[in-house]
């Protein structure tokens, strides 16, 4: 299963959940997207990315399972996965050295509610960030 966010003006205006594998979704959404796309008036860039979560151990089995993929690793008393996020920019301007990005959609692993909003937040902060120029750490 994957989340499609759509994103503009660095908020989140469209949410849902397939049941697509990630890597399957990206490639329809992008391919939508391209249709849509004004090559003049913005670029279209794909971004892979990565975005790190955090479980309390031990994981239920239902969690476990749907994790196991990411390669899950225990840190102390929690578990960390490193999930692939795409970012699919198709409204952006580019304004010095930094790219403001109007609107864009994420394409991401579902693993459960919580993880999609966590998700969502570090996107919007990647975002906007970007919009500042500066770096996230």
């Amino acid at each position: 299963m994957s989340v499609i966010a759509s994103v503009s003006k660095s908020s989140v205006v469209k949410k849902e959940v397939t049941n697509k594998d990630v890597m399957e979704a990206v490639k329809e959404v992008a391919i939508d997207l391209l249709k849509s796309w004004d090559p003049a008036s913005s670029d279209f860039i794909i971004l892979r990315d990565f975005y790190s979560v955090s479980y309390p151990a031990p994981l239920t089995k239902e969690l476990l399972e749907k994790l196991k993929k990411y390669s899950p690793k225990r840190v102390e008393n929690r578990i960390e996965v490193t999930l692939p996020i795409f970012e699919i920019v198709y409204g952006a301007q580019w304004t010095g050295g930094s790219l403001q990005v109007g609107d864009a959609t994420v394409v991401f692993p579902y693993i459960d509610d919580a993880t999609t909003e966590e998700v969502l937040r570090g996107i919007i902060q990647s975002l906007t960030a970007s919009e500042e120029g500066e770096e996230l750490e």
